[in-house]
């Protein structure tokens, strides 16, 4: 058993396409092994197409999640450094949901990393010194992938949804930051 589980996470590492936060490459599809592989992590594979940024934001007021931008923010220097920080939030086989930051990898204003199927939303970093608002690189990979992406940055958040076509601000400065704000906001209605 754990040969093959073993085998499964070589095919996996094989089999994703890496893939750049701006300038995306072409999909990718998974095998079936890879798949059940993915399954057995706990991801969800049975979920729609596409995703509106109403959905994902509806996600956001969670303490585990609001934790996982802290960690992408932290990583890009909060937002001084040239390097981008991201959270891909992930739909789990039990109905949850997981902000999954993503590391590093010190490139200068992108983020290289592996595209996951049960992705529901990309949460990004962008310096202080870009405009705090998804670019066109970002846009092309949500229009791409179908879900919204979203920045955030010391501006406030953003997003841009692919469903609209529309760029919005999500909130204010760093109020992205704190959980209660999204708790609040969902209870005024305003999220």
């Amino acid at each position: 058993m754990k040969r093959i589980a073993q085998f499964l996470s070589l095919l996996l590492t094989f089999s994703s396409t890496v893939i750049p936060a701006q300038g995306f490459s072409t999909p990718f599809c998974f095998d079936r092994n890879v798949s059940e592989a993915l399954e057995a992590a706990g991801l969800d594979l049975n979920v729609p197409r596409v995703y509106s940024a109403a959905y994902a934001i509806s996600k956001f007021a969670d303490e585990a999640i609001v934790a996982s931008f802290s960690r992408a923010w932290r990583r890009a220097g909060n937002g001084t450094l040239p390097s981008e920080g991201v959270v891909l939030i992930l739909r789990m086989k039990d109905g949850k949901f997981s902000g999954r930051e993503m590391g590093a990898t010190n490139e200068y204003k992108r983020f290289t990393f592996g595209w996951h199927p049960a992705t529901i939303a990309i949460v990004h970093t962008h310096p202080n010194s870009s405009d705090p608002r998804p670019q066109d690189d970002d846009l092309a990979v949500a229009n791409k992938y179908h879900v919204p992406i979203f920045t955030i940055t010391s501006r406030g958040m953003f997003v841009y949804d692919p469903g609209t076509k529309r760029i919005s601000r999500v909130m204010l400065g760093l109020d992205w930051l704190d959980e209660s704000k999204w708790v609040q906001q969902q209870a005024l209605g305003k999220l």
